[in-house]
């Protein structure tokens, strides 16, 4: 649990995002502990991916497919059940087509 800020491409405002991850680390055949440097890890991924797809989104390039990607890379799409899928067209990821310059 924790706050993400994002900050907005189209006026520099910062957005603070309360937020709540499970994580999971193979289970099978045991349960392995998760280090607090593989959260802060995977956290920064996550930002990284979402700054990633509104750079692509603001350039014109394909977002849908660069969402598709951080979402195979972050959330183990057919590895897994996964919970929680990210924006892949014109929402969150890309702010509404303003698009976030930061994420921290």
């Amino acid at each position: 649990m924790g706050n993400y800020y994002f900050t907005s491409c189209a006026n520099g405002s910062k957005t603070k995002v309360e937020y709540t991850f499970g994580y999971k680390k193979n289970a099978v055949p045991f349960v392995p502990s998760i280090s607090e440097e593989e959260v802060r890890a995977v956290q920064r991924a996550w930002a990284r991916a979402i700054k990633t797809i509104s750079k692509t989104y603001l350039s014109g390039g394909d977002y849908v497919a660069e969402a598709a990607k951080a979402a195979g890379e972050l959330y183990g799409y057919g590895h897994t059940n996964v919970l929680f899928k990210p924006t892949k067209d014109a929402g969150f990821a890309i702010n509404g087509g303003k698009g976030w310059a930061d994420v921290v």
